[in-house]
This record gives C-alpha cells, structure tokens and sequence, in this order.
C-alpha cells in the first residue's frame, strides 16, 4: 500500500501532515463510473462505502422498477380475468396470461361465426389492448434483466472477478 503526504502551511507558520491512502486502479475506475470525484475520496475504506452506498441507491430504483411491474402485471391479470368473464370463461387461479388469452380469442372466433353479440368487435379490441399491455410489460422486464445482467458483469471487470 502506498500512501500521499500532503503538506499545509497556515498563517501561523505551523504545518500540519495529513495522510491520504493511495486508491487502487480498480477502485478509482468504480468511482468514476459512477461520477464521483476521486479526489475528494482519503482511502479504499471510504471509497468503498461510497461505492457501496451509491449502488445500493441503484438497486432500489431497480426494485421499485420490479415492484411497479409487478402491480402493472396484477393490474393487467385481473383486467384480462374480467374480459373472460364477460364473455362467459371461467379462468382458475393457476392460468397464466398466455391461456386466457388464448381462451378469450377462442371464444371471440366462435361468437363471430354464430353472430352472437353485436359487440364483438369492442370486446376484440379490448383483447388486442390487452395482448399490447402485456407485450410492453414483459418487454420492460426482459430489458431490466439485460440492463442488470450487463451492470452485473461490469462490476465483476471492474473488480477482477
């Protein structure tokens, strides 16, 4: 370990020493890549609390992102277990998205072959709505996994794991 001396002189003409604790190349690079002057940072302790602390602020915007998506996912399970209803299907607590939805156009093909409803049309839009708001969710999730599985090997570089 090496350390920096650095010398002040004051009015007075007394002198004080203080010791700053030389960062390694990998911690230095850490503190850049999160915008954090290295400068301001006396030793490898400090600098990895810092580190520490400004990573754990982006995981919990991570897990607020995960959460969000969650209760949008609820949100759209129930919206979709309800257009089922509508229409005459019932929907078991252990159906995923895929099968209602497969379900519901099902029965929406049969309505329009019988010409049942005269509102088929809206509740196949309702559908397709639906179908989006889904996509766009699981979309969402799968680029927050990317984004986090590529932080995640980044970090494991910049510390030589």
């Amino acid at each position: 370990m090496s350390f920096v001396y650095s010398v002040s002189s004051l009015n007075t003409n007394s002198s004080s020493i203080n010791k700053k604790e030389e960062l390694s190349e990998a911690t230095k690079k850490k503190l850049k890549a999160l915008n954090i002057d290295v400068s301001s940072v006396t030793s490898e302790t400090e600098a990895k609390r810092i580190i520490a602390e400004e990573e754990a602020k982006k995981s919990e915007k991570t897990d607020t992102k995960q959460a969000e998506a969650g209760s949008q996912e609820e949100k759209l399970y129930n919206r979709i277990k309800n257009l089922a209803r509508k229409i005459g299907i019932d929907v078991s607590k252990n159906e995923n998205i895929e099968t209602i939805f497969t379900k519901i156009d099902e029965k929406l093909k049969a309505l329009e072959e019988n010409n049942n409803n005269s509102n088929i049309n809206v509740l196949r839009s309702e559908l397709e709505i639906l179908e989006n708001e889904f996509k766009n969710i699981t979309t969402g999730e799968s680029s927050l996994l990317s984004a986090m599985d590529l932080l995640s090997k980044t970090n494991r570089a910049d510390l030589g794991i």
